[in-house]
C-alpha cells in the first residue's frame, strides 16, 4: 500500500519537545501517523506537523461526524462538494449534509475507517 504525507496545522509549537509529545496526538486526530516533522510557518502564532497517510482507510471500525464545509446551496450543489469535503479529512461521504447557518455554513456527513 503506497502513503503520502501533508502539513496539518498545530497552533504554535515552541520545542522540539513539545512537537514530539503531541504531534502524534495531533496526527491521530486526522487519522494519520506524525512523522517526526514539523515547522513553524509563523513565528509565535503558528506550526504545522508533516502526517503520513496511507492511499486506502483501512481499518474495521467506522465513526460518521460532520464536518464543516462552506455553504451549500442544494442537492445538487453537495453532491459536487462533500465528496471532496470528506475526502480531504481521509473519510468518504455518506449522501449526507445540512445547513447549519444560512447562507454561511453547511456540513457534510463522512465516514472515517480506522
Amino acid at each position: 500500500m503506497s502513503t503520502f504525507k501533508i502539513n496539518i496545522i498545530a497552533g504554535p509549537l515552541w520545542s522540539n519537545d513539545e512537537a514530539q509529545k503531541i504531534g502524534g496526538r495531533i496526527a491521530a486526530a486526522h487519522l494519520g501517523k506524525f512523522t517526526g516533522e514539523w515547522k513553524t510557518i509563523v513565528e509565535g502564532q503558528m506550526s504545522v506537523i508533516e502526517v503520513e497517510y496511507n492511499t486506502q482507510p483501512t481499518g474495521s471500525t467506522e465513526y460518521t461526524m460532520p464536518v464543516l464545509a462552506g455553504p451549500i446551496w442544494s442537492n445538487e450543489d453537495a453532491k459536487e462538494i462533500c465528496p471532496s469535503i470528506c475526502a480531504s479529512y481521509g473519510g468518504t461521504w455518506n449522501g449526507q449534509w445540512k445547513t447549519v447557518v444560512e447562507g454561511k455554513m453547511s456540513v457534510c456527513e463522512c465516514t472515517f475507517r480506522f
